[in-house]
């Protein structure tokens, strides 16, 4: 048998359906947690293409570029958010804005309130992300060891032919 002979289809296979099913809930919990306010966050979650390179196999997801302030949240007394993006927020929201004093805000206001109080107070961490990649390597770790398992006793008989 060459050293390269060595493959491992089962362990592919199973990865595949940990990436499948950490997408699916990874996309249920941000649903559960009310992370969707245009959609696009929930939307760009999608598997890519599993790759093997350097004997290490590689799984990825696209997600949308602010994924990482869901997730992580934003440090209090930061700078502000980029504005266009929350007053695209709050255009779809719909945010409310409440009468103060007999004034109501205008979007762009309102936006530059939820801007400076983003910036004062920052924002919690959803942990979405990690509650998923818990979730799912609980429930997969068994497929994905049973896999390995499988594919080194295939290679093992291989070697005794």
């Amino acid at each position: 048998m060459e050293a390269d002979a060595l493959t491992f289809i089962h362990l592919q296979g199973a990865l595949d359906v940990f990436i499948d099913d950490f997408v699916k809930t990874y996309k249920s919990l941000l649903k559960r947690d009310n992370k969707k306010a245009t959609g696009n966050l929930i939307d760009s979650v999608k598997p890519l293409e599993l790759e093997f390179a350097n004997n290490k196999y590689t799984g990825s997801i696209s997600l949308a570029s602010y994924w990482k302030y869901v997730e992580y949240g934003r440090r209090k007394g930061g700078k502000f958010p980029p504005f266009d993006k929350i007053l695209e927020w709050v255009k779809v929201k719909p945010v409310l804005p409440r009468e103060i004093n007999g004034i109501k805000p205008t979007q762009k206001q309102l936006t530059f309130l939820i801007c400076r109080k983003i910036a004062r107070d920052g924002i919690e961490p959803g942990n979405q992300y990690k509650e998923a990649l818990d979730l799912t390597w609980a429930k997969n770790n068994k497929l994905i060891s049973d896999a390995i398992t499988a594919d080194l006793n295939e290679a093992i008989t291989l070697i005794r032919l």
